[in-house]
């Protein structure tokens, strides 16, 4: 929230979550790299590359435009590539290279007030994670009960490539990261 006016100026686009999660799941991917394959031939495919699909409400439905080498870009540089797929998927502007070779995709249903989803896996892609609306709760933090916004993540995977093990190791690495973010995280 601090960061964002200055953002702002400097950029031309709004801060949002989406680039801080598109980052956390890339960097998590390389971790993880089942979470970045697909099943194909009665076998396990591992993709080369973390190409994240982003999931836009269009105005003719669900379009996933697509993040080429994820994570090889800082979080400014996800910030301005999501902001032009985004206005290009809500002006009927996409190209086909825009929504082609995603290996996971990554949705805001939040942004919609869900607080708890099961997406469906965008084929053929093994893994999609949902960031879910912020909320304040009460939690317990340092042995008491107090108040703080908190969000859910969800994921939904394909058995077949990845099991309960390898998911929850993938989000407690997108987990990890987006604690680990503050003022003096570098976003260049």
């Amino acid at each position: 929230e601090s960061a964002r006016d200055d953002f702002q100026l400097h950029e031309g686009i709004a801060l949002t979550y989406m680039p801080f999660f598109v980052n956390a799941a890339a960097e998590s991917l390389k971790e993880n790299p089942l979470l970045n394959s697909s099943w194909g031939n009665d076998s396990i495919v591992v993709k080369r590359q973390i190409n994240i699909g982003v999931a836009v409400a269009a105005p003719d439905g669900l379009v996933v435009p697509v993040i080429h080498d994820a994570d090889g870009l800082s979080v400014t540089s996800l910030a301005k590539l999501i902001d032009q797929l985004v206005k290009r998927a809500r002006t009927n502007s996409l190209r086909i290279e825009d929504v082609q070779g995603g290996t996971f995709t990554v949705n805001n249903t939040g942004a919609l007030a869900s607080v708890a989803s099961q997406p469906l896996i965008n084929y053929p892609q093994a893994a999609i994670l949902t960031t879910e609306a912020v909320v304040r709760r009460p939690v317990v933090f340092d042995d008491s009960v107090t108040i703080r916004s908190v969000m859910n993540v969800c994921l939904a995977f394909d058995h077949r490539v990845i099991d309960g093990s390898e998911a929850c190791a993938f989000i407690d690495g997108v987990k990890r990261r987006l604690e680990a973010i503050c003022l003096d995280t570098v976003i260049h």
